[in-house]
């Protein structure tokens, strides 16, 4: 499927603005809106056989809009990649607003460094405000002062449309696409950084929905460890519970404590499903 959309006129940034949605008739309006504002050449959405009214509200916005026909994220990031037609791309999700003039910001840091890929800062979205998600905010916020900042965020980045076409993204690393293309940059000796530019993510987290996202992510460890090896300790979610346990203690950060039992024993109890699933076990 392929539709034309909305084009308004004016000087454009040199950027197409990809979003990959499904089900997202909840956020996609007000995350269109935001990037309208924000003036690209070109908007693309890739549908992910939404059911929902994704496709109706994304037509009036959208310059061009695709499906992905179920194939997954990866699958979707790269046809909007190949699609577009602007030397810059944006990621945005479909959940996430954009600051007035991110975009720009984004990408005069780009031009003006020698980094890969740029990221928007994440800050929490009206209504997000709660336990789990200012916690997630605030592990988000020192991962990456322990990363140096060397972080590719999905959720709102900038990348030369080229780098994209030559590294892709793996529609067979499932989940952890954006994990893949992260190192493959990384092993090519690019560097990424981190933008001054704020994206608002509404993505309202529970105690259930955090817990179930967790596990999904432990489901991954078993192909990361796999992929860069079983000295990985990273990839571990026990003992990478126990390293933020740790962080908390000695850092005065009782609050998150729970946050982070939490995340490990998910997390741990997906990457044992993982390993059996992988089995046939179960």
């Amino acid at each position: 499927m392929t539709t034309g959309g909305f084009r308004s006129t004016g000087t454009k940034l040199p950027i197409s603005v990809i979003i990959i949605a499904r089900n997202a008739g909840a956020t996609i309006g007000e995350c269109l809106t935001s990037v309208q504002r924000n003036n690209p050449a070109e908007v693309i959405v890739v549908d992910g056989v939404s059911t929902d009214g994704t496709i109706a509200i994304a037509r009036r916005f959208a310059d061009w809009i695709y499906s992905d026909g179920g194939r997954g994220k990866a699958f979707a990031r790269q046809l909007g990649a190949e699609k577009a037609t602007q030397p810059y791309i944006a990621y945005v999700d479909a959940d996430v607003t954009l600051a007035d003039n991110a975009l720009a910001t984004m990408l005069a840091e780009l031009e003006n460094s020698d980094f890969a890929a740029i990221s928007a800062r994440q800050e929490l979205g009206a209504g997000c405000h709660n336990y789990w998600g200012r916690a997630s905010l605030r592990h988000t916020e020192y991962s990456l002062r322990r990363r140096g900042g060397e972080y590719l965020g999905m959720m709102a980045c900038l990348l030369r449309r080229e780098t994209v076409l030559k590294y892709g993204f793996d529609p067979d690393a499932g989940g952890r696409d954006d994990v893949v293309l992260e190192s493959r940059l990384k092993q090519q000796g690019y560097r990424l950084g981190v933008s001054a530019a704020i994206a608002y993510h509404h993505h309202e987290l529970n105690l259930a929905s955090f817990a179930r996202y967790r596990f999904f992510l432990g489901r991954l460890a078993p192909g990361y460890l796999r992929e860069y090896g079983w000295g990985e300790l990273r990839f571990y979610p026990p003992l990478v519970m126990l390293y933020w346990l740790g962080f908390c203690l000695a850092r005065g950060r009782f609050w998150l404590v729970t946050y982070f039992v939490v995340n490990g024993v998910a997390q741990t109890a997906g990457m044992i499903r993982g390993f059996l699933s992988e089995k046939g076990e179960v």
